[in-house]
């Protein structure tokens, strides 16, 4: 994998973890106000890629994504996997991080407006 494709990968992943991090804020913070940081650290730990199926569970985050959506994110944890690890992805792979990284911001804007 050149080292530019790897760099963008990197680059989306922030973006996808920034994104998450947008919307479990808002939708936290209205269901248990500021107390949802620790019920993060309890349920989900302190990696949010590494601990996505658990925390989702919450039900305040249940309805906003869909189950395909959940899917796409734990498939999007063993990319990262793979990447921590430096090794090549497919371009499957980046095709499908890039796609979830404008998913999930389009998403994000949509429910920060609301």
């Amino acid at each position: 994998m050149k080292k530019e494709l790897l760099f963008e990968s990197y680059a989306l992943l922030f973006e996808i973890e920034l994104a998450l991090v947008g919307i479990i804020e808002k939708e936290m913070t209205r269901h248990f106000g500021h107390l949802w940081r620790q019920i993060f650290f309890v349920e989900g730990g302190t990696l949010l890629c590494d601990n996505l199926p658990l925390f989702f569970r919450l039900s305040p985050l249940q309805d906003i994504f869909t189950d395909h959506e959940l899917h796409e994110l734990c498939i999007l944890t063993d990319i990262k996997n793979i990447l921590n690890q430096q090794s090549t992805i497919s371009q499957n792979d980046f095709h499908h991080v890039e796609r979830l990284s404008q998913q999930l911001t389009t998403k994000k804007n949509l429910l920060l407006f609301i």
